[in-house]
């Protein structure tokens, strides 16, 4: 009982995590002065100067957004994939509560997608800050991810216990 009520509250607050971030406007959550002070820029802009790229109808490179822009492009599309395979996670965690995990791992998948999709519309009503297909596909290469190692995990553990079984049948 108590790990069902566990699995719920952390879906939970992770979902109130995700509406509080996609409620404030960019300039709350823009991380390039505090990656100015932990990282050397110099070295990293030889690292970077190659890097350009067009996300989202929008450059990004170093002549547009400087090494500390770029730098923060890549860490807030690297949240985008872990903050999904986690919701991924708490959603099957959940679900398993009352499916069978045939079930709950697709019912997850489903979940975390839609909870994208919405996440990035709600982002449209937010002062600068825009919703984006690019971005609920990265969200989707993170849930994808997890439902793979969730059901890799469940084919190993099925085996195991296959194994186990066997062993201890004489016959």
């Amino acid at each position: 009982m108590f790990k069902k009520w566990l699995h719920i509250m952390l879906l939970a607050a992770m979902l109130v995590g995700l509406y509080i971030s996609s409620s404030q406007p960019y300039e709350d959550q823009d991380m390039r002065g505090s990656i100015s002070d932990m990282v050397d820029e110099g070295k990293w802009k030889e690292r970077l100067q190659d890097v350009k790229l067009e996300y989202g109808g929008r450059e990004i490179s170093l002549d547009e957004r400087g090494t500390a822009g770029v730098i923060e492009f890549f860490v807030r599309k690297g949240v985008h994939v872990v903050t999904f395979a986690a919701l991924a996670l708490l959603w099957y965690l959940v679900l398993r509560h009352w499916l069978a995990a045939s079930a709950a791992l697709p019912w997850s998948g489903f979940l975390s997608v839609m909870t994208a999709v919405l996440d990035e519309w709600h982002q449209t009503f937010t002062p600068n800050r825009t919703g984006l297909v690019h971005d609920v596909l990265l969200d989707a290469c993170g849930i994808v991810a997890m439902m793979v190692l969730i059901g890799l995990s469940n084919m190993w553990s099925g085996k195991k216990k296959r194994d186990k079984i066997r062993a201890s049948d004489p016959f």
